[in-house]
């Protein structure tokens, strides 16, 4: 690849002077004339009927302007858009806790508060159901009664799964549970809503996907979707919790309703007990290997309770399913995965996407392998692990050139790996040090047959100067930052000409969701089609001009260069002439996913992925057996990357992934009783803080992917992924007692220890 610019440069982020110093506009700082709060009411029981529901003494409230109830939904009582089942407002049974009743638009929040406090509620408890295995048997009572408890089941097989296990030498079980999980982003969902002079419906939101938002309000308020603009401030978080649409829809009919713009915020506590959660998962795990440590056959079922409406809830199991094997060579399989409903808290998108569950019991089932053959934790991934052409039980070609062996490889280098054995593994009587690996491949893209393009549209203004509209959101992700990387890598012009339009469904192209790490990919390829246009008017009409051939001249920095001799031209000046002879400097450029031939066979997974990223993660950590405690000493990281495109931006995606990941390892989990949440606050709900992030070691490989961007792969989630397989493989390493459930807390890890002593083992 030539010497590049802009792309593969450290820079600085689109937006990030608005941001630190405070100029930059999230949903709450939006102000509109005349704008009333917009607060929401919700059940005050996870599972019952709803026998009386009366909001006349709160409609009669000075202040309040609107009461809302199902009644008075113009549209569809529905949100979602996978499965149409959960209710805006509940008609007649409430099915969790943070299911609605009703809604309210007023003057100042004491009159909203007011106003929910006079609305009279009475209620039938009917019986929950909270525990998802229980859920599953026959005669258990039904969530729906039109719909079985298990919503979804996915079954994967691969080869003779009985003639695998027949041939191994070697066979372990185990059983994994992993927690309900918080996304815990800095600000709160929200939206701002209002009605404009032309009778548009007009809504701001931190959101992840805005013409999916769009969509979903049109169809409750019956109306047209061009009758609904969707715009996107600044986001402070995401992670998968403002996929699907949140407060924005109450917002959009309050306003309506009220005809004076509305702003709803969660607080905290709110955003804790009614957004999406990560699926809690139990995952029974079957490997069967021959002496030699080279697997025969894997056999997982996946259990995940997604809460009473499916949400995302059944594609995160399908991914739990179709990662499962992780990145290693599996001959025979048989891999099912249960989405199953009940009355907890609703589950659906985060970060990680179903591939955190599955990679941490996948590689704990390697490291116990390991042990149990007295093979070297990292060798036994080498001996088994994937290189081009090999067929995974999905049914798909990997395409990475031995990128899996490679990141292995070279995280052993840099974390020293050889030399642990000879390291002081007890610093003190009551410490014990430990080292984990945790390898994978991560799956980014909606996968074949599912919806994922992307539209940009890309203005040259005859100073040389470029707009790109995107549709496509960036939450801190640094997105927009890559996506003005390629336009001004593309054209040959200085990335300070570059202006990026945020989403705004009036405004910009659809771009589909922020989600599945796609958007540098899909966006990223819409771009360099966008921009090929301009690019050949520009350099058409610089063959015009100087009479030297167009293969000979490339634009760089804003300047023309004839075969790396600088010429006097500059971009302005090929604008306007461009302009003046009618060439094109505008463009739109679109890009569905597109598959090289042959990767699928004929009896792949109909929604399986084919593009994958993978990453190693090697963890030292210090064990006080006194306590229970963990301490993270070291996280090392390599990811082949493809190409890193904003090796800044790279890094704090590993970094900030990685520390979410140590708090899915160590801390964080919401606690749940009989479907309600009992830590509903920062205070009681830990995350990590500056305090608890460990010495990282990161690297990146770039063997470049045909299909991407500059050869681009997808890794916004990779860094979260393997975290806690690696920290879970190193505290079992220390203290010399398997640890299959997740968080590690102090707690759990002092019974395995006092468990151990008495020879019951975990």
């Amino acid at each position: 690849m030539p010497d590049l610019d802009v792309v593969g440069k450290h820079v600085a982020s689109v937006g990030s002077r608005d941001i630190v110093t405070g100029r930059a506009k999230y949903t709450p700082d939006l102000s509109f004339p005349g704008m009333l709060v917009g607060r929401l009411l919700y059940t005050a029981n996870p599972h019952a009927r709803i026998t009386k529901l009366d909001v006349s003494k709160a409609r009669s409230f000075p202040g309040v302007l609107s009461v809302l109830t199902y009644q008075d939904i113009p549209g569809e009582n529905s949100f979602n858009l996978i499965e149409t089942d959960q209710p805006i407002l509940v008609e007649d049974i409430a099915r969790f806790q943070g299911d609605v009743l009703a809604a309210v638009a007023a003057e100042d929040e004491d009159a909203a508060q007011a106003a929910l406090d006079a609305i009279e509620v009475e209620y039938e408890p009917l019986p929950g159901i909270f525990d998802p295995v229980e859920a599953m048997k026959p005669g258990a009572p039904k969530l729906w009664p039109d719909r079985d408890n298990i919503y979804d089941r996915l079954l994967l097989e691969y080869g003779d799964v009985d003639a695998g296990f027949q041939e191994a030498d070697l066979i372990i079980e185990n059983t994994y549970a992993t927690q309900l999980i918080e996304h815990a982003f800095l600000e709160q969902e929200g939206a701002v809503a209002l009605v404009d002079d032309n009778g548009v419906v007009v809504v701001y939101a931190g959101c992840q996907a805005p013409f999916q938002d769009r969509q979903q309000i049109a169809r409750s308020l019956a109306v047209p979707e061009n009758m609904v603009r969707v715009i996107v401030p600044y986001i402070g978080g995401a992670f998968g919790g403002k996929w699907e649409i949140h407060v924005q829809i109450y917002a959009a009919l309050l306003a309506q309703a009220a005809g004076r713009p509305v702003r709803l915020i969660r607080t905290r506590e709110e955003s804790i007990l009614t957004h999406v959660k990560r699926h809690p998962v139990t995952i029974r795990y079957r490997t069967g290997a021959k002496k030699d440590g080279v697997l025969t056959a894997i056999q997982v079922e996946a259990i995940g309770d997604t809460g009473p409406y499916v949400n995302a809830g059944a594609l995160v199991m399908d991914v739990v399913a179709t990662h499962s094997f992780g990145p290693y060579v599996v001959p025979n399989a048989h891999l099912v995965a249960y989405t199953v409903l009940t009355n907890n808290p609703i589950a659906g998108a985060m970060r990680g996407f179903g591939m955190l569950q599955a990679h941490l019991a996948c590689e704990r089932q390697m490291d116990e392998l390991a042990k149990a053959l007295g093979i070297d934790p990292l060798e036994i991934r080498l001996r088994n692990g994937l290189d081009a052409g090999r067929e995974i039980p999905t049914g798909v070609s990997i395409l990475n050139e031995g990128s899996m062996k490679a990141c292995l490889k070279e995280a052993s280098q840099l974390s020293g790996w050889e030399k642990r054995g000879q390291e002081e593994c007890q610093p003190a009587h009551h410490l014990r040090r430990g080292w984990g690996v945790g390898t994978i491949l991560n799956g980014f893209g909606m996968g074949r047959n599912a919806p994922d393009s992307a539209g940009i549209q890309v203005d040259m203004a005859l100073d040389g100067s470029v707009i790109v509209r995107t549709g496509a959101v960036d939450f801190g992700q640094g997105l927009h930052t890559i996506l003005a990387q390629l336009t001004a890598e593309s054209l040959g012009i200085p990335l300070s000409s570059v202006k990026i339009v945020r989403p705004d469904t009036d405004m910009t192209s659809d771009a589909g969701a922020t989600i599945a790490a796609r958007q540098s990919f899909v966006s990223g390829n819409a771009v360099l089609r966008a921009v090929e246009p301009i690019r050949r008017s520009l350099l058409e009409t610089a063959e015009e001009l100087t009479g030297i051939p167009r293969e000979m001249l490339s634009l760089r920095e804003g300047v023309l260069f004839a075969e790396g001799e600088r010429l006097s031209f500059t971009t302005r000046d090929l604008a306007t002439k461009a302009w003046e002879k009618n060439r094109q400097l505008c463009s739109m450029g679109y890009y569905g996913m597109e598959y090289p031939d042959g990767i699928f066979s004929e009896s792949s997974y109909a929604n399986a992925g084919g593009y994958f990223t993978f990453s190693t993660e090697i963890a030292k950590v210090l064990v006080d057996i006194e306590t229970g405690e963990v301490i993270v000493e070291e996280l090392v990281i390599v990811t082949d990357a493809g190409k890193v495109l904003n090796p800044r931006g790279a890094q704090g995606q590993i970094e900030g992934g990685a520390l979410m990941g140590c708090g899915c390892a160590l801390m964080e989990e919401l606690i749940v009783d009989q479907g309600r949440t009992l830590n509903t606050s920062l205070a009681s709900y830990l995350i990590p803080t500056s305090s608890d992030v460990p010495m990282m070691k990161i690297k990146f490989l770039e063997s470049p992917e045909p299909e991407g961007p500059y050869g681009a792969r997808g890794m916004g989630e990779t860094g979260i992924i393997h975290t806690p397989a690696a920290i879970l493989n190193a505290v079992s390493d220390a203290i010399g007692v398997p640890l299959n459930t997740l968080p590690i807390t102090a707690e759990r890890v002092y019974k395995a220890l006092q468990s151990n002593e008495k020879g019951l083992g975990e």
